[in-house]
Parts: structure tokens; sequence; C-alpha cells
């Protein structure tokens, strides 16, 4: 058991540490009561307050450049960031609300979290079944590490190279001519002149923490939701080898591993339903944005001259092709997962039981073959499908865009 708890709990604790400095604290690690009610109630507001201090100040810097006939390029510039720090704090605010909701899930999977010598042995009495359970498992899990890591080391550049970009510009300006001018990851207007050097060093720092929250809130939320779905069709893929091998030569034992089957299966559909309510309106969120994110960012790299601010959106474009693939690919392989247990039924020994199984198994096999699946709050199902979609649409509105502005 303990072996069990720990391999769960490694695999979710950079997810755990990103959502823990957005404000959101789903470890079971238990604080001193004054910093739990400031993780719990205080620290998500204080990231929300300090970054739209920061969004706010773009979209003024937004109005006043259309106002003052500014063109469509600098323009441009500002709403990848606005639209990305939006798309954030909708992945992160429902995780937020929903803070019960999430550690159900997760103490759910938790506690059906397949233990090598124990969980897995209970059903699989014969070496075979289990070296296979346990392989299913393995994989799965490193899997989940590989996907987590790349997503961190993904987020990890693009919070290095945004902030830095401008320093780097800064630098290179003073080299060239011996002058340079304030310049900020983000283009903003405060109520205040925010470009006087004496306030450079101060107002730099509250962008890069602006930074790092929004990178947070992407990474712990995505990285959770990736988890989740590993997780729960790693269980789907174990059931779909148990119903295979289901019939055996006791009718006792088949009727007992039967009811465990289904009783497994509820639950997994259960947790789909929990992940979907979770989910779907930042999806649905996500989904509409990323056209715009795509076409915006490949405009902004194809159209601007200064290589700083292209670099800063080539990472920030493969950060949100990477991002979004992701998600549908993960909800496709929810979806795939979940309709083979019905094909797991079929191959098992079913003709050689007796009339009530084979009812059961049946029953088994017509609710399989509705799909477990995610959406965007009803309106798309989230998988490869859909990013083919999003990558047609954003093609043609860059191709749109390039024209007009032609």
């Amino acid at each position: 058991m303990k072996m069990k708890k720990k391999i769960f709990e490694s695999n979710l604790r950079l997810t755990k540490l990103a959502l823990l400095a957005s404000g959101i604290k789903i470890s079971r690690t238990q604080y001193r009561r004054s910093i739990e009610i400031f993780f719990d109630s205080y620290l998500y507001y204080l990231n929300l307050a300090w970054l739209y201090m920061d969004v706010v100040a773009e979209v003024q810097w937004l109005i006043e450049g259309v106002l003052t006939g500014k063109n469509f390029i600098e323009l441009s510039l500002a709403v990848p960031c606005i639209t990305v720090s939006l798309l954030a704090t909708s992945k992160s605010i429902f995780l937020y609300l929903n803070r019960v909701t999430v550690n159900k899930i997760i103490d759910q999977l938790r506690k059906i979290h397949p233990d090598r010598k124990d969980d897995l042995a209970t059903f699989a009495k014969d070496k075979t079944n289990e070296d296979v359970e346990v392989d299913i498992q393995e994989e799965s899990e490193r899997f989940l590490r590989f996907v987590v890591l790349l997503l961190y080391y993904i987020c990890a550049v693009v919070i290095c190279t945004f902030p830095m970009m401008p320093v780097i510009s800064m630098a290179y300006d003073y080299h060239k001519t011996g002058k340079t001018e304030c310049k900020y990851p983000y283009l903003v207007k405060y109520f205040f002149d925010a470009y006087q050097k004496s306030l450079w060093p101060v107002v730099y720092i509250h962008h890069v923490i602006s930074t790092v929250i929004v990178g947070c809130n992407v990474f712990g939320s995505d990285s959770l939701f990736y988890a989740v779905c590993i997780y729960i069709q790693m269980h789907f893929r174990i059931l779909c080898h148990r119903l295979e091998n289901i019939v055996t030569q006791s009718r006792e034992k088949t009727t007992e591993d039967l009811t465990n089957a289904v009783k497994r299966h509820q639950q997994l559909i259960d947790l789909v339903d929990q992940v979907e309510s979770l989910y779907t309106k930042s999806t649905l969120f996500n989904i509409v944005t990323s056209s715009v994110l795509i076409c915006l960012s490949g405009f902004i790299i194809t159209m601007v001259a200064d290589v700083s601010i292209v670099i800063s959106f080539v990472t920030f474009l493969f950060m949100n092709l990477s991002q979004i693939s992701l998600l549908c690919f993960f909800g496709d392989m929810l979806m795939l997962s979940s309709t083979r247990v019905s094909s797991a039924v079929y191959n098992s020994l079913w003709y050689e039981t007796d009339t009530r199984t084979k009812k059961s198994m049946l029953l088994i096999l017509m609710r399989a073959q509705k799909p477990c699946k995610l959406t965007a709050c009803k309106f798309a199902d989230l998988n490869l499908s859909a990013f083919t979609t999003i990558l047609s649409r954003s093609w043609s509105y860059f191709a749109l865009l390039k024209t007009m502005y032609k």
C-alpha cells in the first residue's frame, strides 16, 4: 500500500507544486492552520489581482493604440498576450471553484490505483495475467512522466524566453547606439508613466511574476488533465484485459470477477463525468481562442522584423500548438479506451457461461459502445478531429489576415 501511494503521489508532484503556486491546494499535506487558509482562500485571488493589473494595462494600451492610429502589426502584438492570460485564468478558475471535485477525482484514482503486489494479484491468479497488467500500469506511468516533463520544459522555456527578450533587445540597442529605451514583456499603459528608467526594475519584475503565474496556471491545469486521462485509460485497458479473461472454470469465480468488473466500469464512467464537469467550460474557451492565438502568432512571426519579438512568439506558438494538440490527443485516447471495453467482452469466452452471466456481459457490451468522452460544453467532442479543425481554421484566418493586410 505504501508503494502504491508513493508511485501515485510522485507522478503528480510537479502538478501539485504548480497548482499550489497558483493558489489551488490539492495536496494532502497538512500545514499550519494559518498557512493552509492562505493557500486555500487568499493566494489564488492575490495572483489573480497581480496578473490582471497587467492585463488591464494591456487592454488600455490596445485601446489607446486604436485611438492614436497605431498600425495593425503593433496592435496585434498585445492580443495574444491578453488572450493567453484569459485562457490561463479560465483553466485555473474552474479548478479553484471546484476544488472539492478535484480532490474527489484524485482520491478516487488514488484509491483504485493498482498495487503491483496486492491489487493486481487479487484478480490475476496466474503469472501471465499479472505480468500483463503490470506492463499496462508501468507503460502508462512512463508515458505520464514523459508528457508532464515535456509540458514542464515547454512552459519553462516560454517563461524564461518571453521576459528575457525585452532585456536582450535593450542590451542590443545600447551596444549598437549607446542608448536604449525601457521595454517590457507586456505592452502596457498604467495610470503612471511606467517607462521611466527608475521604475523599470519594479515594473519588469512585476511582469516576470505575471508570466510565472500564467505558466503555473497553464501547466498545473493541463498536466492534471493529462494525468487524469492517462490514469483513467490505464484502468480501462486493465478492465479490458480482465474482461477478456473473465470466464473461468469456476462459475462462482466468474460471477465474482464480473461483479467487480461492472463496479469498476461504473467507477470509470463516473470519473469521466466528473472530469467533463470540471474541464468542459475551459475547454470551450480553449478551442475558441486557439485558432485566434495560432493565427496571430504566425502572423506576427512572418511580418515582424524584430528578432527578439519573433523568438518570443515562436516559443509562444510552439507552446500553444503543443498544448491544444495534447488536449485533443488525450480526449481522443480516452474515447478509444472506453469503447474497447465492448470488444473485450466480445473476445471473452462469453458463450461458455450461463444465461444470467451472458445477459450481464451483454449489458456491459451495449453500454461500452457509447464512448466516454470529454466535450467543449457539448458543442464539440475533444478528439483529434477537433485538432485538425482548429488547424484548418487557423490557416484560413492566417491566409485571410495576410491578404487583408497586403
